[in-house]
């Protein structure tokens, strides 16, 4: 394998980590910023509330995202074997 080759598979391997994992770290985030102002307003400082409500809204996220994931994955796993071992 040339080294152009392995920097650009590098290159999109890191973009293709960012890009499957985004969403669901933006989603904790706001998440956890909307209880936090929530809880703010009304005085509750109750921390089971805000895991609570972060764990529903990660887990929905990886469902809805993760065959989109998984499939994007997949294809860059082919794309590396592919590369690895010529036919």
């Amino acid at each position: 394998m040339e080294t152009e080759t392995l920097i650009r598979v590098t290159t999109e391997g890191l973009l293709l980590c960012l890009s499957v994992s985004m969403p669901v770290v933006v989603v904790a985030a706001l998440s956890g910023l909307g209880i936090s102002f929530v809880q703010a307003i009304t005085s509750m400082q109750d921390q089971s509330i805000s895991y609570a409500v972060k764990l529903v809204a990660v887990v929905a996220t990886v469902l809805i995202m993760g065959a989109w994931g998984c499939a994007a994955i997949l294809r860059f796993a082919n794309e590396i074997v592919t590369l690895a071992v010529p036919s």
